[in-house]
């Protein structure tokens, strides 16, 4: 091959541009291959796998529904459990104050109560009824199978499922007030000094 200025001359006569810096490969040098052929499919292939398994074992069945709070109970009806005290994080069974508890994973909020804090509170009796109506719900759960039911929204703004719980068919709620241990939710946060 012989040069000449900017212009390579082949054996035939041909003429081919120079390779600069310019150009992305030489001439004479293949095309970069694109990378994985069949392997860039892997992940759209498992995605679709993984998709598949989960229709067909029902997980998607709420997908594109409008939501629809359950009249009766989600946690199953009458079941009896054991619980402990968590009062910081998650947990699993366990109260956490007089009006929230963790149940199968699920942190729910006694709907129709509120009872004294013992995280936030605001003087040294608020926080000594909020410890006692802990245990009282503590013991309460303890009595008896659990019932859960739902009331017109789902979930308050924290997150945590708005549910009435029952013991053995009665209200943990009503048994709470008429102990003087919490009082009934009126919205909002209201002073117990």
């Amino acid at each position: 091959m012989r040069r000449r200025g900017n212009v390579v001359r082949g054996q035939f006569g041909g003429r081919k541009p120079r390779w600069t810096s310019a150009n992305a490969y030489p001439p004479e040098l293949p095309r970069k291959r694109r990378r994985g052929g069949w392997l860039a499919f892997v992940p759209l292939w498992g995605g679709a796998a993984l998709l598949g398994t989960a229709y067909g074992a029902g997980w998607l069945d709420g997908i594109g529904k409008p939501v629809q709070v359950q009249a009766a109970a989600s946690f199953g009806t009458g079941e009896r459990t054991s619980f402990s005290f968590c009062h910081v994080g998650a947990g699993y069974n366990c109260v956490v104050d007089g009006d929230t508890i963790w149940l199968k994973g699920d942190k729910i909020r006694i709907a129709d109560i509120d009872a004294p804090e013992t995280h936030d509170y605001r003087c040294a009796s608020e926080k000594e009824l909020g410890d006692r109506a802990t245990r009282r719900l503590e013991e309460l759960l303890e009595s008896g199978s659990i019932t859960l039911q739902s009331i017109d929204r789902d979930e308050d703004t924290y997150g945590r499922k708005l549910r009435i719980v029952l013991v053995n068919g009665e209200s943990v709620g009503d048994t709470l007030v008429s102990e003087g241990l919490a009082r009934w939710y009126a919205g909002g946060r209201r002073p117990w000094c």
